[in-house]
């Protein structure tokens, strides 16, 4: 009996190992491959001019397998927050556009083994306010035949990303926070500034917060 219950100990041991080997297998990283911990809050505030003179902030997220083999994957998202404008992620082959709030997931797709690919979600704002995803990975099983089908294996990490867009004169459309004060304004290279110019300003806010914006 003894030995029954070393076994059953060790059979148990072995399982929760697996499991959480697994659940590091996919991971979240940035371009340069710094992993994102399972549970992480990003903060994104600076936005950027696209082709069609629209603001955009992007999550700067990749998904990268860590496996020495092909891993199925999929990403579900969860849009907690969107004050206004357009949410876009392309991942891992079609891109999904949304306008309102909701859980939502991508399609399927294999991973090779070491592969880091480009999350590619953006935040579309109409005017200033907040757009708040939180990003789930999920590891799927590739089925036989063609075409390619898949099935849930198991859940992995989560990242929560909180995109920013905010006014330099500290006006801010979000209902989701309330308004801080603007303590100063400065340019790209140092100087402070009497108010925002053209291109990229920061701004120190009176709750001692540093934002990245970018004027037309």
């Amino acid at each position: 009996m003894k030995y029954f219950y070393i076994t059953l100990f060790l059979f148990i041991l072995c399982v929760c190992s697996l499991n959480a080997q697994n659940l590091s297998t996919i991971v979240f990283v940035d371009k340069d491959g710094h992993q994102f911990a399972d549970g992480s809050t990003i903060i994104v505030n600076t936005a950027e001019e696209n082709d069609f003179g629209e603001m955009v902030l992007h999550s700067g997220l990749y998904v990268k397998n860590l496996t020495a083999g092909n891993a199925g994957v999929r990403v579900h998202f969860n849009v907690q927050t969107l004050d206004n404008g357009l949410f876009q992620i392309c991942f891992p082959i079609a891109c999904i556009t949304k306008s309102e709030t909701g859980v939502f997931e991508t399609g399927s797709d294999l991973m090779t083994a070491s592969e880091q690919r480009d999350l590619q979600t953006e935040w579309t704002p109409q005017t200033y306010g907040k757009c708040i995803v939180t990003y789930q990975i999920e590891l799927m099983n590739q089925l036989p035949g063609f075409p390619p089908q898949f099935e849930p294996q198991e859940m992995g990490p989560q990242v929560t990303v909180v995109y920013e867009y905010a006014d330099p004169a500290g006006i801010n459309t979000s209902h989701t926070e309330s308004q801080a004060e603007v303590f100063a304004v400065y340019s790209a290279d140092g100087r402070q500034l009497v108010t925002p110019q053209h291109g990229l300003n920061i701004v120190h806010m009176s709750d001692g917060r540093f934002v990245k914006i970018y004027m037309k």
